[in-house]
């Protein structure tokens, strides 16, 4: 059975980590990084700016290594597991828009405070919403890039 995760960073964490491969996550999380399976799915979050990078796969089941690693993004996460990118934006797009119809987000006028936790499982549904909301942005962000080629 495929799970759906948030996963929540800051840019400059996402963009490194995306190009490593990898995703990160520390001690507190050990318990729930249990159920994160190869063929998992998640949406990349951006806390700063509210907002979506994209989609990825998760390709390992998560792991425990305290070793030391290069990548400043994972030095404090010794829980590990493969990404790969599926939907993945150059910018990250806000969320907002899609706040009142997602069903994980109980308290509509707290909706940040749904963002705030490293991890976090969310409805099908819910990650369905926000992969069609990336998939329309993407091609309009796209048709627009070659309209201005093409004048």
């Amino acid at each position: 059975m495929t799970n759906y995760w948030l996963l929540v960073g800051d840019e400059d964490t996402w963009v490194a980590l995306i190009k490593s491969g990898y995703w990160g996550i520390k001690k507190v999380w050990k318990r729930k990084s249990r159920k994160i399976k190869c063929g998992d799915k998640a949406v990349a979050y951006v806390k700063f700016f509210s907002a979506i990078f994209g989609t990825v796969e998760i390709i390992s089941d998560a792991y425990y290594d305290e070793k030391a690693t290069e990548l400043e993004a994972l030095k404090n996460c010794p829980i590990r597991f493969r990404i790969k990118p599926d939907i993945f934006l150059v910018e990250p797009i806000t969320i907002r828009p899609l706040i009142k119809n997602l069903s994980f987000i109980r308290n509509k006028k707290k909706w940040y405070a749904y963002f705030q936790t490293s991890i976090r499982n969310i409805p099908k549904q819910d990650f369905e919403l926000i992969s069609a909301y990336l998939q329309r942005n993407l091609k309009q962000r796209t048709e627009f890039i070659n309209n201005i080629k093409n004048t």
